[in-house]
């Protein structure tokens, strides 16, 4: 008998410690630690085309006049101020009823994207409109503005040669929020590694 229970023993010792250790393994990973605070600079950017100026506007919900969006940041504002009034004017004239995000939840307002050639305005009303005026990820600027299109929060980074490793944040609009690692790589493709954590909370959207 004290045969066969021996084996038997520490084979359940090493799973039990196995497992203990798999789980601290995971615990004690190094995970990315850089800190991003978002400043509304346009030099925070390497974009696709010789840009001078772009802002980001939240729409309304009729779409009838663009000077019923909201500029919810510039990038930035002394570029703004300076521009001519030629300029201004064709940020003015621009508007779009899609975008390549959306608040106003559970209702539907479009955020989108002006930016200024040297001689026209365009519109970034999608998340490919938005990867091609980015090029390539490949500021934390960029990271944090793609990655917040996808539903999650930059909260901390490191640079890898692949992209960016990501702990970012995310919360469901009903009941459940949390926290996942992720890569970023540069051509915008988003693989989550791992959940880190999540928790319940009263109340949707």
């Amino acid at each position: 008998m004290k045969s066969y229970l021996s084996p038997f023993i520490l084979l359940s010792i090493f799973l039990l410690f196995g497992c203990d250790y798999g789980l601290d393994s995971k615990k004690n990973e190094n995970l990315p630690s850089e800190v991003y605070e978002e400043l509304p600079s346009f030099s925070s950017f390497n974009l696709s085309d010789e840009y001078i100026y772009w802002e980001i506007r939240v729409g309304n919900m009729s779409h009838q006049d663009s000077t019923d969006d909201e500029v919810v940041v510039r990038y930035d504002e002394d570029i703004f101020l300076n521009l001519s009034p030629v300029q201004k004017s064709q940020l003015a004239s621009t508007d779009s009823i899609t975008g390549f995000d959306a608040w106003c939840a559970p209702s539907f307002c479009p955020v989108f994207g002006v930016a200024l050639l040297p001689n026209e305005a365009i519109v970034i009303e999608s998340r490919q409109d938005l990867l091609s005026f980015f090029g390539i990820i490949d500021t934390v600027a960029e990271l944090s503005r793609w990655i917040s299109t996808n539903n999650y929060g930059l909260r901390k980074y490191e640079i890898t040669d692949y992209g960016y490793r990501v702990v970012a944040s995310w919360d469901n609009d009903c009941g459940t929020r949390g926290e996942d690692l992720i890569k970023v790589f540069h051509d915008g493709t988003i693989e989550k590694i791992r959940e880190l954590s999540s928790e319940s909370y009263n109340g949707c959207v």
